[in-house]
């Protein structure tokens, strides 16, 4: 049984509760919060409204279900997949009863399912035809292809686990089969990485697998080709794809960028202007968001991904076709300082970037910052052991091991402990102090592991709560809570927030127009009914938030908005801000937390409200 129907049987089993967490659904499950909520949607788009949401948990609405089986014009995932089937299976067709079995449901939603489809994809210039009980999509291939390609993008219209999108993307081709194997390909050439490029990596596979049709010549060898060959032969043999040489040098100039490789060839490979002109933004970038990016092998890495880049603009060739939506969230600090980028390669190489391709330079930013994690956040540990035969040395190899990205051990020799977080002690703690305290064994069990991670899990809230509640009343001052009436337009919005932030001292004259700019490149508004216009730079006189409550719902790029947020960074600010703003999008996505915080009256109770829900 697939997760989300246990999921379902489980809320069925406990429907006489009034709400379940999240955070419960989760453990019983073993998945994220963020595979719940998606899990949730799903069922919901199946069944409208079959499981109830709000900031308690979820519940299950047995009364919907009973009354759902009026028929549902929409594309949900089960006619997503039936989509997928009818593509893969142009000439063969795809059998009503097969599909049955596969899909889990009678032939009548079948062929009501056909029906909704049918409707669907006549405006494409595409039919359904039936013969022998068999269904078989009609059509010219391009527009099957732009079908298909669409309905991705508006299923990535939603905050889901971008994994699952792109397993969907896959279809029958497992994910989790193929990143494995990448992963055992990459080990067998001695090639490590960090999760942001694995990632990037493998949404360049994707790609590449989609576009197995386009071949071309290389224009000169690479290092890492031999590693992507043992990749692209693994799909040949498990799944028939055949990559494309050009796709195949894209992806092992991809490997050489991260393996630091720099030579003749990639010279000659990326064009002069193209250098100089991702060299002027880096520089700028620099400057506003106070990020050093002279690191030698992210600068090969990125020139090569730019011309790449260069290339399928120019050719007009190909299309990425991924949503963004997920990574936006995911990463919303490292996709703002992509736009930016962006914006000026664009600029000055006179291109249009589409937002896909913003989505995967962010990827590569964090790809670089991830590497440049400074010890300054992590949590400063003593550990106290006995040194009977270097006892001591073994337990901390293994706790660095475990847990060095996130303690910094300090040594065991200070006098005081009031500069360190957290204690790991084989002994007993012999008065409080304000420290966290973790008795261990000296031969460490699992335990030992889980009581220090939940320790490290407490000193992160706790400190993460101290930080909003000194710095978010820093940030929205008293009088920057304002009442919308009627119904403004959207311009009319950006004047007045940009009058309010130079009034007050937090920007320029001009704020207005760095809004618009950066609304141009890609939208800050959240299907969630939240608006968060703000400018590309960190730049602001003075950091500061502004919240707008509207009396009646807004209408903007199609979505409604109910409360909107903008704000002013100083660049010496950055680095607190960069705290916040994560965790905020995050919630901010979120359409309860957004309902949560519209009803709030004043800025004293939206404050309070921001520092719960940021907490949690």
């Amino acid at each position: 049984m697939k997760k989300k129907e246990i999921l379902l049987e489980y809320l069925k089993k406990n429907r006489k509760q009034h709400f379940i967490s999240g955070a419960e659904l989760s453990k019983m499950l073993g998945v994220t919060d963020r595979s719940i909520r998606y899990y949730v949607k799903q069922l919901n788009e199946e069944t409208p409204e079959l499981i109830e949401t709000s900031r308690e948990g979820y519940k299950y609405n047995a009364q919907q279900e009973i009354e759902g089986g009026q028929i549902d014009d929409s594309i949900n995932s089960r006619r997503f997949a039936i989509l997928q089937l009818l593509l893969k299976n142009d000439e063969a067709g795809v059998s009503l009863f097969e599909l049955s079995e596969k899909l889990w449901v009678s032939d009548a939603t079948i062929r009501q399912d056909m029906g909704v489809l049918q409707k669907m994809i006549s405006d494409e210039g595409l039919f359904i035809s039936q013969h022998d009980f068999h269904y078989y999509l009609k059509g010219n291939y391009n527009k099957k292809r732009h079908l298909i390609m669409r309905l991705i993008r508006q299923q990535g219209d939603s905050i889901h686990s971008l994994e699952e999108e792109m397993q969907r993307f896959l279809g029958e081709i497992s994910l989790s089969e193929m990143t494995e194997a990448c992963r055992i390909i990459f080990k067998r050439h001695s090639f490590y990485v960090n999760n942001y490029f694995f990632q990037n990596f493998i949404l360049h596979l994707i790609i590449a697998i989609h576009q197995q049709k386009l071949t071309g010549q290389q224009s000169f060898s690479s290092p890492s080709l031999k590693m992507i060959e043992e990749i692209s032969q693994w799909l040949l043999e498990n799944y028939g794809i055949i990559l494309g040489e050009k796709d195949k040098l894209e992806l092992a100039l991809l490997c050489d960028g991260e393996k630091g490789y720099h030579h003749e060839q990639v010279d000659t490979y990326v064009a002069k202007e193209v250098s100089d002109s991702l060299h002027r933004a880096l520089k700028e970038i620099s400057d506003v968001f106070l990020i050093d990016f002279t690191d030698e092998k992210f600068l090969m890495r990125l020139l090569l991904h730019t011309q790449n880049l260069y290339n399928r603009v120019k050719d007009k060739k190909v299309k990425r076709n991924l949503s963004v939506i997920e990574i936006k969230v995911r990463y919303p600090i490292l996709f703002d300082i992509a736009v930016y980028l962006s914006s000026l390669i664009a600029l000055d190489l006179d291109i249009e970037i589409e937002e896909d391709e913003i989505a995967f330079l962010a990827l590569h930013l964090g790809s670089f910052l991830d590497d440049q994690k400074q010890s300054a956040s992590k949590i400063r540990t003593q550990l106290k052991i006995s040194d009977y035969l270097n006892r001591e040395n073994r337990v901390l190899e293994l706790l660095e091991k475990r847990f060095g990205d996130e303690l910094l051990f300090v040594a065991n020799s200070l006098k005081t402990v009031e500069d360190v977080d957290l204690v790991l002690s084989s002994g007993k703690r012999l008065k409080e102090h304000q420290y966290e305290y973790v008795h261990i064994h000296e031969f460490l069990t699992e335990k030992d592991f889980m009581r220090i991670r939940e320790a490290i899990d407490r000193i992160n809230h706790k400190q993460y709560r101290n930080f909003l509640s000194t710095f978010l009343p820093q940030l929205i001052q008293e009088n920057a809570f304002l009442k919308l009436k009627g119904e403004p337009k959207k311009s009319e919005i950006f004047e007045k927030i940009g009058e309010w932030f130079f009034k007050n001292g937090f920007s320029e004259k001009g704020f207005v127009e760095k809004l618009f700019e950066r609304e141009s490149l890609s939208p800050t508004t959240f299907s969630s009914g939240i608006a968060i216009p703000h400018s590309i730079k960190y730049e602001g006189k003075k950091t500061g938030m502004l919240i707008l409550k509207p009396e009646e719902p807004l209408y903007w790029d199609n979505q409604v908005i109910h409360l909107i947020i903008s704000f002013t960074i100083n660049p010496e600010d950055s680095k607190c801000f960069n705290q916040l703003f994560p965790a905020l999008i995050e919630i901010l996505t979120e359409k309860y937390h957004v309902d949560y915080l519209k009803r709030s009256k004043s800025r004293e109770e939206i404050l309070e409200k921001m520092i719960e829900l940021l907490s949690e």
